[in-house]
């Protein structure tokens, strides 16, 4: 598996991707996204600035979409809480297709993340998801990121959590 700048052309993969995600959050109890968030208006913008990646499969089709920024004035407002300073990057809008699902891949996905960010020179990570996604709490803590505890983002109450990379 591979990670690369997402453009225009997979646009309409990457929707049907964030549509699965979408109902997998809601068969696992959880509605961290609304119906139509994240939609296309929201792939377009991150794709003009330059944060949006997707996960490439060995044999070359599209199975995951993510957001990667260099950072969040939402982050940047609630600052007191990060333990690491200097250059972060951020995970939005983690969505993976149900090919993916129960293929134990998740640690190559932030692996490829990861390494993504460093290569931009990034030095911790911040993300955030929603109090009943359990899931992602359990990756979250499976990979090394720690719990900054629950906050008020803009979009709503979430734990934050960061890691150094």
């Amino acid at each position: 598996m591979r990670i690369r700048k997402a453009n225009i052309k997979d646009i309409e993969v990457i929707l049907a991707l964030l549509d699965e995600a979408r109902a997998f959050q809601r068969h696992s109890g959880f509605r961290q996204w609304e119906d139509g968030y994240p939609g296309r208006s929201d792939v377009e913008r991150d794709i003009d600035s330059g944060t949006a990646y997707v996960f490439i499969d060995t044999d070359m089709t599209v199975v995951g979409y993510v957001a990667l920024s260099s950072s969040d004035e939402a982050y940047d407002r609630i600052g007191d809480i990060w333990e690491h300073s200097g250059n972060y990057g951020v995970v939005h809008r983690l969505a993976l297709g149900d090919r993916l699902r129960g293929q134990h891949t998740t640690s190559t996905l932030f692996s490829l993340i990861e390494q993504t960010l460093r290569s931009l020179g990034i030095t911790s990570i911040r993300l955030d998801t929603g109090t009943d996604n359990k899931i992602m709490q359990y990756l979250m803590a499976k990979y090394g990121y720690t719990s900054r505890g629950i906050h008020q983002f803009p979009w709503g109450p979430r734990l934050a959590y960061e890691k150094r990379l």
